[in-house]
């Protein structure tokens, strides 16, 4: 049976996505789940865990149930599964009742092979009934990590994804996540009441990735330095929105060409800004946290990050997005003891005094007028910078204060991310029709619709009014305003792209006074973002251990040897990095050299050693770089 298994799913690999083979450790994964068992999957990022789920979801034929905490990254596999001529639909919390209803609706009836579902959604009972209506033949949990308190990104919603099983007829589990510790491992498999433990984990080592930590005060010359060095695409990780903008623009005035990347740019622009990396337009985009997941990009030559990450978990992800080719890529960090102290605030900041988080759940609940025993199942815009000027509170204080009182069961907080248009035909054919002949302002874009997009008669479809209005020879103004008026006519339900954040009552409200806020797990969950605050540090401090060697200690990966290619390890080869500094003084002598130049005499020796001679001689200012052309200090340029 398993050889018949191997066959399958080989031929649906194939067909669906055009590979020969699996990568490491997907062909294991997927069978372990043939044969029925629960199985918990941790694969590095890239490593390619929605394979996993999907080509084992197609083999068993029915719906896969995923649920994945991001809507932007739902929506993103459910339009790839339908390019690849499969059907998919993804449900969350910002969706309306009746597009809920036709969602399911198409899944009962055995039209759906794909349900993403948000986890906040299975806080409704009513919902996890409908569930179990539908042929559901596989649960995949994605970004499984989240189950975990002791994970770095915990979302309590997700522990209400083991009372599935009650409702799903003995169905199995399929968990995965790019990045845990031995102690979120044993409470992802325990949470999800798995029938015993069965763990599938590919090494964490990264033989081609180059780690660099450096102290650096003024970083801004040394990523110019970087980047001019090893060229083609990259990544740079800042904290927040403004530094994106300031970073890019530095690298774009020093003709690196450059795009910023962050939560405040509107879906068409952040589409814009990826689809220009992607096609190498761009060779580098600066952004936050916000960019990177779903993305599959295999040529990133460097992901550097301008501040220190929030987690080793994080850092891990976002750096594991170089190389994922095979070929040499590097991911450096450079800080400050400044970088410090604004970590070690930003955590103090993250448990705020429960006065302050009871005075934030008022201020929430007065804002948007929910009355006390009233609420449960409300999903409103969090408009957090309003309910701050209303209720005299800071945005830090609101924001962290909902983040705990999402972990104790009152609200959860829906970052929608990528939410693209969403449009529905509602009046039938003949209706429509009428309408365009008594109204033929609207007919070239009700035609356009309806050629540009299939099944707008049976489900909401995502729409791009930018594209509409190329093909209607349109302004967008112009389309948006003919949708509305078409919506408001209710022969189309239209919902415009929207990026402001959810926020879901998760009971009813209650008053202030009964508000219970758990003081040992407040004590419990402040001590264990102390020790991730502290592993990064740690991390960054430390110049005694290999880069990677530390960060597969941290992982509980205890198999491993020196790296050999990052910071620490190049340090301890010395003195051939003294021979590398001499012959490339020697060279200069003889003349200046542009950097391709030196690239070429540097051929036979490995970039990351005879790159780390160049910048030691360029700070202790034997070299000058200008324009891209190296001079000796003493030599006029």
């Amino acid at each position: 049976m398993k050889e018949n298994f191997k066959k399958d799913i080989h031929a649906i690999l194939k067909k669906y996505w055009g590979f020969d083979a699996f990568r490491p450790m997907q062909e294991d994964i997927i069978l372990s789940v043939l044969e029925g068992k629960d199985t918990l999957a941790l694969l590095p990022t890239g490593g390619g865990k929605s394979i996993c789920f999907q080509v084992a979801g197609l083999k068993l034929g029915g719906t896969t149930l995923v649920i994945s905490p991001l809507i932007s990254l739902m929506n993103d596999q459910v339009q790839n599964l339908k390019q690849r001529g499969l059907s998919a639909v993804a449900i969350s919390a910002a969706m309306t009742y009746k597009e809920m209803a036709i969602a399911m609706n198409n899944a009962a009836m055995g039209h759906v092979q794909f349900l993403y579902v948000s986890p906040e959604r299975l806080e409704n009972e009513e919902f996890r009934v409908q569930l179990s209506y539908l042929p559901i033949t596989l649960l995949a949990v994605d970004e499984a990590h989240c189950i975990s308190q002791w994970g770095y990104d915990f979302r309590p919603s997700f522990l209400k994804i083991a009372a599935l099983r009650n409702y799903l007829n003995k169905v199995q589990v399929l968990a995965l996540t790019a990045s845990a510790t031995a102690e979120v491992v044993e409470d992802i498999q325990e949470k999800l009441e798995f029938k015993k433990p069965n763990l599938f984990r590919q090494s964490f080592e990264r033989k081609n990735l180059r780690y660099v930590v450096q102290f650096e005060e003024n970083k801004a010359q040394r990523l110019l330095k970087l980047i001019r060095s090893l060229g083609g695409s990259g990544l740079v990780y800042v904290r927040n929105r403004k530094l994106t903008e300031s970073t890019a623009a530095f690298l774009n005035a020093n003709k690196i060409s450059s795009l910023a990347y962050h939560a405040g740019l509107k879906y068409e622009q952040r589409q814009a800004v990826q689809e220009a990396w992607t096609r190498n337009t761009t060779q580098v985009i600066c952004a936050t946290n916000a960019f990177g997941m779903g993305i599959d990009k295999p040529d990133v030559r460097f992901v550097v990050h301008l501040d220190l990450p929030d987690s080793l978990e994080a850092y891990f992800q976002e750096a594991g997005r170089a190389g994922r080719d095979g070929k040499t890529a590097y991911a450096a960090l450079f800080y400050t003891k400044a970088d410090q102290q604004k970590l070690q605030e930003q955590f103090e900041q993250a448990f705020p005094p429960a006065e302050i988080i009871k005075k934030a759940y008022q201020a929430i609940c007065n804002y948007y007028q929910v009355a006390v025993n009233a609420g449960q199942g409300l999903t409103v815009d969090f408009e957090i910078e309003k309910i701050c000027r209303s209720y005299n509170l800071t945005a830090v204080q609101v924001f962290n204060s909902v983040k705990f009182l999402e972990r104790e069961d009152y609200l959860g907080l829906l970052d929608l991310g990528f939410e693209p248009s969403r449009l529905m035909f509602l009046a039938s054919k003949e209706t429509v029709y009428d309408f365009q002949i008594r109204q033929p302002k609207f007919e070239m874009v009700i035609k356009t619709l309806l050629r540009s997009y299939g099944g707008l008669y049976d489900n909401y479809v995502h729409v791009v009014e930018k594209d509409l209005a190329y093909r209607c020879k349109m302004s967008q103004a112009a389309v948006k305003e003919q949708l509305e008026t078409l919506n408001k006519h209710e022969l189309i339900s239209y919902f415009p792209q929207s990026s402001i954040p959810k926020l879901v009552f998760l009971q009813n409200r209650v008053h202030a006074k009964y508000l219970q806020l758990s003081p040992d797990n407040y004590k419990l969950l402040k001590e264990k973002a102390r020790e991730k605050m502290q592993a990064v540090m740690n991390y960054s401090e430390n110049n005694k251990i290999c880069r990677q060697v530390q960060l597969l200690m941290y992982f509980n990966e205890l198999q491993f040897s020196e790296c050999g290619h990052c910071d620490v390890c190049i340090k301890k080869k010395q003195p051939s990095l003294e021979k590398l500094k001499k012959n490339i003084v020697e060279s200069l002598a003889k003349g200046p050299l542009s950097m391709d130049a030196m690239r070429l005499q540097m051929k036979f020796r490995k970039d990351e050693t005879w790159i780390n001679a160049l910048n030691d001689l360029i700070d202790e200012g034997t070299v000058k770089e200008k324009n891209n052309v190296l001079n000796l200090s003493d030599t006029k340029s």
